[in-house]
């Protein structure tokens, strides 16, 4: 076992490279200088501290009640609300109020230094809990993640935040895009599937690139740093005008950004055609979504990706709901405001290239502002009530008539309250998997968790739980078995009281459902009502082969209504002490 201090080290040690790099330059290349005074920078991480600690006593009032989680859509909100606003706004709040006013915070890039600081002070913090929790292999995990994740949030705060120290204004440009980016971080880490991974580390990448050039653009500009004020206080020339054809160009801009282009407005263009791309695409994928559900579903699933336990029922919402019409709406007219925007221009002969660079950086931001913010509203509106709907009371395993999996909760203060992807118990009743199929079951669930065979030592459930919202191949087996809520619910509408059915079935390799047997002298259930159970099990294949390293394993599986039946040590009292009523065996 690592001893607490180098855990504590190498916790920290990540933290504190980074701040090496952001608080130095190169003079003459031949010697390292320190700008900015030791005791500012050691007081802006002790700032990331107190927002650590601020960010934590806010996240505990917004989870006093945790989050359902079940689905892409309330994991985006609370990510985006319950994370990234709580965090990114308690480092906002500690450098508007605590180094704003300090002498040496006057140029650009010192809101870049003192932005990282008081993120990497956040990061070490909060790196120092997961590390003595998770041993070695987290610290190294989160060396090259959430550590330097925290830091280029930093910088994106501080980036945004040294503009606003030139100019009036309290920088809520900064906490914005500090948000979003620090939600979207933590909306792919949540996540446990091969795009997300792909997606989160491509995004880690792309951000530190913006934050390498958003550096070098602010050091140019500080002459402390070694750049210059005097290209800020030269007077802009702008070029002369070219007359361009109004009608041509709102024509052109039936494809956004080529009006603005032929206008002479890169810039603007840019904006305009980013919106258009990503209005076709959202378009698209979601009218293959809601024409295509199940196939889609199923490729997605394929691919590692879940819209939710329940995704089927959260399509059906998105169906009956008027968001394609509305994202259509939405795109039409900014296509033609684009239209409007590109013949105006051209008319009026008010180029963007008459004005200085930095308002013109002013207008796209507007544009984009503008159509994230309706967007926000677009799908507040249409997914709250969807998602209210979805995140209700915890149904009872198996009731009959809701078709449904429980929502998943989850709380990032603490730790989930699942255990492996289950349901509210932690791995089944007492009685139920510590004493039964224990071995077996912790073989499967470390394979499909990547955590290797069961006799190693396990993570810490934060260092787990921190790598992504917990899943198992149980969780994917019960979302199959309720795919089709109609012919699931219809073997309960035919179960008396006191009846249940036991069945046993064997998952190949291939994920192929094979030698589906009803366990007679474990069922009370009619012969014909208890065949209705074993068509739904063959209704489930072919399913994802399970994560067994090549060996097939065979499930008992229990049909039931109450929470506890059978006589005491019988299968179905056992089964009925499991998540789902769910026993999953390696085969011998």
């Amino acid at each position: 076992m690592t001893p607490d201090p180098i855990l504590i080290a190498a916790a920290v040690a990540p933290a504190l490279i980074f701040l090496a790099v952001v608080s130095v330059r190169l003079e003459h290349k031949k010697r390292l200088l320190v700008p900015r005074p030791l005791w500012t920078i050691a007081l802006a991480l002790l700032m990331g501290v107190g927002a650590a600690l601020l960010a934590l006593a806010i996240e505990q009032l917004l989870t006093v009640k945790p989050w359902a989680i079940s689905n892409l859509g309330t994991l985006a909100l609370f990510t985006l609300i319950g994370v990234g606003l709580a965090e990114e706004g308690a480092k906002f709040l500690l450098m508007r109020l605590g180094l704003w006013r300090l002498d040496s915070f006057k140029e650009r890039y010192d809101g870049i230094l003192y932005g990282a600081a008081v993120g990497l002070g956040f990061g070490a913090t909060e790196n120092i809990i997961y590390v003595l929790n998770g041993g070695i292999d987290t610290a190294i995990v989160r060396a090259f993640t959430a550590v330097p994740m925290h830091g280029l949030l930093g910088i994106v705060l501080g980036y945004y935040l040294g503009k606003t120290k030139l100019s009036p204004g309290w920088g809520f440009t900064a906490l914005w895009w500090a948000v979003v980016a620090h939600g979207f971080y933590d909306f792919l880490a949540f996540q446990n599937s091969p795009l997300a991974t792909f997606s989160l580390f491509s995004f880690i990448l792309w951000l530190a690139w913006w934050s390498f050039k958003a550096s070098r653009e602010a050091r140019r500009f500080s002459p402390s740093w070694g750049g210059s004020d005097e290209e800020l206080l030269q007077p802009y020339t702008p070029p002369p005008i070219q007359e361009k054809s109004p009608e041509r160009a709102a024509l052109l801009s039936l494809i956004p950004g080529v009006g603005q282009f032929y206008n002479q407005e890169p810039e603007k263009g840019k904006a305009f055609l980013k919106v258009g791309i990503f209005n076709g695409l959202l378009l698209g994928a979601l009218g293959i979504l809601l024409s295509y559900p199940l196939p889609t579903l199923t490729l997605l699933e394929l691919g590692g990706l879940s819209l939710g336990k329940d995704s089927l029922k959260f399509v059906q919402g998105l169906q009956n709901s008027s968001l394609l019409t509305l994202l259509g709406v939405i795109s039409a007219l900014f296509l033609l405001y684009g239209m409007w925007d590109a013949y105006a221009t051209a008319k009026s002969q008010k180029f963007d290239y008459l004005l200085p660079p930095d308002k013109r950086n002013r207008i796209v931001q507007h544009i984009g502002g503008s159509y994230l913010g309706h967007l926000s509203v677009i799908l507040l509106l249409v997914l709250v009530p969807i998602l209210g709907g979805a995140s209700g009371g915890r149904p009872s395993p198996k009731q009959p008539g809701d078709g449904q999996i429980p929502p998943m909760v989850f709380d990032i203060v603490e730790t989930p309250q699942t255990l492996e992807g289950h349901g509210s118990s932690a791995e089944g009743a007492k009685d139920g998997i510590e004493s039964l199929n224990s071995k077996e079951q912790r073989e499967i669930l470390a394979s499909a968790k990547g955590e290797g065979e069961s006799t190693k030592p396990r993570k810490s459930k934060q260092a787990r739980h921190k790598q992504g919202i917990p899943r198992s191949y149980s969780d994917y087996l019960s979302y199959r078995l309720r795919i089709d809520p109609a012919s699931y619910d219809f073997y309960f509408s035919q179960l008396g009281q006191d009846q249940w059915t036991v069945v046993r079935y064997r998952i190949e390799t291939d994920g192929s459902i094979v030698s589906v047997d009803i366990l007679e002298e474990h069922t009370t259930a009619p012969r014909e009502v208890a065949q209705i159970a074993v068509d739904d099990v063959y209704r489930m294949g072919p399913v994802i082969p399970p994560p067994t390293k090549g060996k097939a394993i065979v499930v008992t599986e229990l049909f039931w209504r109450q929470a506890k039946i059978g006589q005491e040590g019988s299968l179905e009292n056992r089964l009925s002490g499991l998540p789902d009523g769910r026993m999953i065996e390696l085969e011998s």
